[in-house]
């Protein structure tokens, strides 16, 4: 027998002879009830259950608000179609509007009963452009009153659950995947394991609980949930096992009465995978590159802080085109990703036109999953609100992958990322330079810029603070990081060369030691705007590069990130860079000489460019300004 278990009967028809009549009926019903002129009629019906597929809607008022609302006051309302009459009907709305390119927008509901999910039971209410309801399409199940009683404890469930999963069964030992190659199976030793809760909310309906990790690679995530089988609804408990080292998932559901498993899938899926992308920019040829890259490509000191976990890097792909993990890329606003083929066992992204929209897209992935391995390393992870749509249960908010717009010509601003606080997607553009009619998902330092953007936004002030950049200075820094960062992976002073077709890129000067201004010159001149500010902070940060190592600047700036308070000055980040020093000294990661000659290097960037221990300003604004050029007595 297969770990995979679905006790649902799919075999029988539900739709008895009388049933298509009956809904017309009720459906005529329900509409003279509908406020104006709204009709409904049932347009198809699932087999599986008896009840509508689809719900038609004529003549509904046009309105383009409250979606939401609107949504669940419908289901509500039409609840006697959907097969729901002898029960009340529960229905909880996803709070997002999803939108297409169109305008139409749609909103997903979770059927439930006494508060508790039924399994894959929901709706999604459609709307047109204008805002007028047009369709609900889904699946509800018909329930009577049950009472939620579970025998079984979320221990003894979870203890049924482990050992079901814990050994690959014969059919399992010679499987394959897509393309033919074969599969190692995985297992887990659960001998001796007694599930322990973490945590728990006993008044939410679903039981809401967290077990200890045990044998398993990550904690396990329970909930109690109705399972519809053939007769009735059975209560079951619901689980999330991660095999050891991520290699596998799998989502199980086991009855809260007689202990049976009900329900059991796997829930990753991998794929090797190589792309023929321009890493820097559009100026050398194409290279097939391994996806994902392996950790040594990144140049980052080692030992990582904290540990990695086993088997990094994850995939950057589970399906042969680009949408993985932490990134979703596509063509501007549509749905169009690049796909891949097989070759022995391998997906290939290899696009026929090298600046074609399949080439856009492909490289925007492979840059937006470099540097999520890139700052990986440095310790922007999941509990500090990295992108991710799964987090593995290493911490965090989940859902929330780069969503990485490669649009076919230019798009306003030529580029730009919006970063909303963990667990919200942020969104990345690249468009075309219209002078040079170059794509900036060709120019690694435009991409890598952006994503900065993206890291900044979420460790200074903390993950759900999406407005810790908001001051004159802090937003400059915000744009510095972004050169620096560029600068340092390509090692190079300038931004945007290639895609601009200028050698000295997008700024007014190079970030050498020869940049010529410094703290004393914010709030003149041409450094009243963001991206001028910035110049000055990388200039800065290039320079204490260039003095105490590239591995370790990276490294101070990512830890000052995370030291940071919302909003700061350069000179709160001037301080937060000093900290993190001192931490990595007291901690044993640099010995007293290399602590000593850093922090010398440091502070003579800092006086090169006024921002010496005597420096002052009102906090992070423009005014107030009093650059020093000195060192710290003891440095």
């Amino acid at each position: 027998m297969s770990r995979a278990v679905d006790l649902r009967d799919f075999s029988e028809n539900r739709v008895g002879p009388d049933r298509g009549e009956e809904l017309a009926a009720l459906a005529a019903e329900v509409s003279d009830r509908l406020p104006g002129s709204h009709r409904i009629m049932v347009a198809m019906l699932d087999a599986t259950t008896g009840n509508p597929a689809t719900v038609i809607s004529q003549a509904a008022p046009a309105e383009d608000a409250d979606y939401v609302s609107r949504a669940v006051e419908h289901v509500l309302a039409i609840s006697p179609v959907l097969g729901l009459t002898g029960q009340t009907p529960e229905f909880v709305a996803d709070s997002t509007v999803q939108q297409a390119s169109s305008g139409a927008k749609a909103v997903h509901l979770q059927q439930r009963h006494q508060g508790i999910p039924i399994f894959q039971a929901a709706e999604t209410v459609h709307f047109s452009p204008d805002g007028a309801l047009t369709q609900a399409v889904g699946s509800t199940i018909s329930v009577e009153e049950m009472t939620v009683a579970p025998r079984l404890s979320v221990q003894q469930a979870a203890l049924r659950a482990a050992q079901h999963v814990a050994e690959p069964r014969d059919d399992e030992l010679d499987a394959t995947d897509a393309f033919g190659e074969p599969l190692t199976p995985s297992s887990v030793d659960v001998s001796g394991f007694e599930p322990r809760i973490r945590a728990t909310f006993p008044d939410v309906p679903e039981h809401p609980t967290v077990l200890e990790a045990g044998p398993f690679g990550a904690d396990i995530k329970a909930s109690l949930v109705w399972f519809p089988l053939q007769d009735r609804l059975a209560l079951g408990w619901a689980f999330v096992l991660t095999m050891p080292d991520d290699q596998d998932q799998y989502f199980a559901i086991v009855e809260a009465d007689a202990g049976r498993v009900l329900y059991c899938q796997q829930t990753l899926q991998t794929v090797n995978a190589v792309g023929n992308v321009y890493r820097v920019d559009g100026s050398d040829d194409r290279q097939r590159t391994e996806l994902p890259r392996p950790i040594a490509d990144y140049g980052i000191l080692q030992p990582c802080p904290p540990p990695l976990p086993a088997g990094f890097p994850d995939d950057w792909v589970t399906l042969p085109e680009t949408l993985g993990n932490s990134t979703n890329a596509h063509l501007g606003l549509s749905d169009v990703l690049c796909r891949g083929t097989e070759e022995d066992g391998t997906v290939v992204f290899d696009p026929d036109d090298p600046t074609g929209d399949d080439q856009k897209v492909l490289n925007i992935f492979y840059l937006n999953c470099y540097m999520h391995d890139y700052f990986y390393l440095l310790g922007f992870r999941e509990p500090d609100g990295n992108f991710q749509q799964d987090s593995f249960g290493r911490g965090g908010v989940a859902s929330d992958r780069v969503d990485a717009r490669s649009h076919s010509g230019a798009v306003q601003g030529t580029a730009n990322m919006l970063t909303p606080v963990d667990g919200t997607s942020p969104v990345m553009n690249m468009g075309l330079v219209t002078s040079t009619d170059r794509h900036t998902a060709f120019d690694s330092s435009v991409v890598y810029h952006e994503f900065m953007h993206g890291v900044t936004n979420r460790l200074v002030g903390g993950p759900m603070n999406a407005h810790a950049l908001r001051s004159p200075q802090s937003g400059g820094m915000g744009e510095g990081w972004g050169d620096f960062v560029a600068g340092i992976i390509n090692d190079t002073t300038v931004v945007g060369a290639w895609v601009v077709g200028r050698p000295g890129g997008i700024r007014k000067f190079p970030y050498d030691s020869n940049f010529p201004d410094g703290f004393g010159a914010l709030g003149q001149g041409r450094y009243t705007q963001v991206h001028n500010i910035g110049e000055i902070w990388c200039a800065t940060l290039m320079e204490m590069s260039r003095r105490i190592g590239k591995g370790l600047a990276v490294q101070l700036v990512v830890d000052a990130l995370k030291l940071s308070p919302a909003n700061p000055s350069f000179l709160n980040m001037r301080d937060a860079l000093v900290a993190a020093l001192g931490h990595m000294h007291t901690a044993g990661q640099l010995t007293d000489d290399q602590n000593a000659d850093a922090l010398e290097g440091m502070w003579g960037a800092f006086a090169q460019f006024g921002m010496g221990p005597g420096a002052r300003s009102n906090g992070a604004q423009l005014t107030g300004i009093l650059a020093d050029t000195s060192t710290p007595p003891n440095v």
